[in-house]
């Protein structure tokens, strides 16, 4: 696919600034031009990249959420090196987060286990 606009290499917009991005999960974004546009689609996959930009970005914004296998390390970088990679360029900015769904998903799980222990030790007592 080929990108037929002008859009600045070396700016973004703040991640709430992107329509349709998700702040819950892990998101990785880059300004849209050809190259960058095959590095994403390549270190995407299997999920969907898309274009976004608002105020001035308009068509500009390329983001994808980070596949798992890019996030051994809990940071982007995996997933910045494969995009400069794959798509054949030196320097670029981009953004994203990482965010920890695993881990909230058993805090939840931890606190209510705390819970029915208490619960058990207090019928036990009043028995």
């Amino acid at each position: 696919m080929s990108v037929n606009r002008t859009c600045n290499h070396d700016a973004l917009p703040d991640l709430e600034g992107i329509p349709g991005l998700p702040m819950d999960r892990s998101v990785f974004v880059i300004p849209n031009w050809n190259e960058s546009f095959v590095g994403m689609t390549d270190c995407c996959a299997p999920n969907e990249v898309h274009i976004s930009g608002q105020d001035g970005f308009e068509g500009c914004v390329l983001w994808c959420l980070i596949p798992d296998s890019h996030l051994k390390g809990k940071d982007i970088g995996d997933m910045s090196l494969c995009v400069k990679t794959k798509g054949g360029f030196s320097s670029f900015i981009s953004g994203g987060q990482v965010k920890d769904n695993a881990a909230s998903s058993k805090m939840g799980r931890t606190t209510l286990l705390g819970v029915g222990v208490w619960a058990l030790l207090a019928v036990g007592l009043l028995v």
